[in-house]
């Protein structure tokens, strides 16, 4: 109140001090400005400046975020209207076909939902060059495009390479920390399609293992259908932001921010709460380990270090992934934060699409459990787990 008070008599006192000096001037137009007075006029213009740059950046700051929310709005609506073609069935978190019979390979059965979502969003051109390259990897050149609606403005990174295409907007994993993705494709008879639906988030998986993987049509490879959501739509996370990397790996941990960059961390998977300690203040501590560049990496890509986070950190923790053998990364388990350069918090969208607004210090109940990718038990992880979890069958308000 007293800011608003003080910001409003500004113009007054300025005004009068300005025709104070006027008059001064017309009673003394011989001898012009006096030291003191020029000192006092450049005191005021500075007083001025420092109470409205912050005004303007935050002005600016509440313009980009409102930005990124009507993206993930958009993408949130594209959801519903390949729902809509699909009987009430979300697109597959990662979907294609995979063969180790020396076939062809159908975007390596890593092909995200962003990819599934083109055709949705007004971008045909995108959609017929995936579609008329079934038996392409997800990171062969002809994907390499830049998708301007998969940014955030709030975030300055920006590609380095062509083969850097990267997105700000992620989808939700749910609260697991174990099995992030089909497990081995190579142990998957040819012609059986793996498990449907295995995550607890708003998303499934659909991979296909079989020698003629052209023969598979994508948009039909679905993934999470309405009637699981038994938590509601309107409670479950569909979406939510995260920051973008230099696409580099294997970078020595020291002061990257935690929103652009995976560090790897052995026991992660067991015990979330120890990636909180890879933390020092907005970046990563020296010395907290071996980082990789890849969060956001590429769109088409759908491993959950590139297009995806689990809720159980809260917004804007590091993201850590588990290092097993003989300290080689494993990005099928671990934790993966939603992440955004917006103060306190990020944006989600919902499963209903609306989008709200997550704090930081949302309740994330026990990091120290686990979870695996098809339990339907509440989650450990407190509220923000809830979010996660489309059938965990928490109440609202625990």
């Amino acid at each position: 109140m007293l800011y608003l008070l003080f910001k409003a008599y500004i113009p007054f006192f300025v005004f009068s001090f300005g025709e104070n000096i006027m008059n001064s001037l017309n009673r003394n137009r011989s001898r012009g400005f006096t030291l003191i007075e020029l000192l006092v006029v450049i005191a005021i213009i500075g007083v001025l400046v420092g109470l409205l740059l912050p005004a303007v950046q935050q002005a600016r700051e509440a313009a980009r975020r409102s930005m990124c929310s009507n993206n993930l709005k958009q993408l949130g609506t594209a959801c519903h209207n390949f729902a809509d073609s699909k009987k009430e069935v979300f697109p597959a978190a990662a979907s294609g076909a995979y063969t180790k019979w020396g076939g062809p390979v159908s975007q390596g059965g890593r092909a995200s939902a962003f990819g599934m979502l083109t055709p949705f969003m007004e971008e045909m051109s995108v959609w017929n060059i995936i579609d008329s390259n079934p038996n392409q990897r997800v990171w062969n050149g002809v994907f390499r495009i830049q998708r301007p609606n998969l940014r955030c403005p709030s975030d300055s990174q920006q590609s380095t390479s062509a083969a850097h295409c990267p997105t700000n907007y992620l989808v939700s994993f749910g609260d697991a920390t174990v099995n992030l993705r089909v497990q081995s494709f190579d142990d998957l008879p040819q012609g059986q399609k793996a498990w449907k639906e295995p995550y607890r988030g708003a998303f499934g998986q659909a991979i296909y293992a079989q020698q003629n993987p052209s023969a598979i049509i994508f948009p039909r490879q679905t993934g999470a259908e309405f009637r699981m959501f038994t938590d509601g739509l309107s409670n479950t996370i569909l979406m939510s932001e995260g920051g973008v990397g230099n696409n580099n790996t294997g970078i020595t941990a020291g002061g990257q921010p935690i929103q652009s960059y995976s560090v790897r961390s052995p026991g992660v998977q067991n015990n979330p709460s120890t990636c909180l300690s890879k933390r020092d203040g907005a970046g990563y501590a020296t010395g907290a380990g071996t980082l990789d560049g890849v969060n956001g990496g590429n769109w088409f890509d759908g491993y959950i270090v590139r297009t995806g986070f689990n809720t159980v950190l809260p917004p804007n923790s590091p993201s850590c992934s588990q290092i097993q053998g003989t300290q080689a990364v494993n990005w099928n388990h671990g934790v993966k934060s939603a992440s955004s350069f917006h103060p306190s918090g990020v944006n989600a969208s919902m499963a209903d699409g609306s989008v709200r607004f997550i704090n930081d210090n949302i309740d994330t109940g026990d990091l120290t459990k686990k979870v695996g990718r098809a339990s339907k038990a509440a989650s450990f992880y407190g509220v923000w787990g809830a979010m996660g979890s489309k059938w965990g069958g928490e109440v609202s308000g625990q």
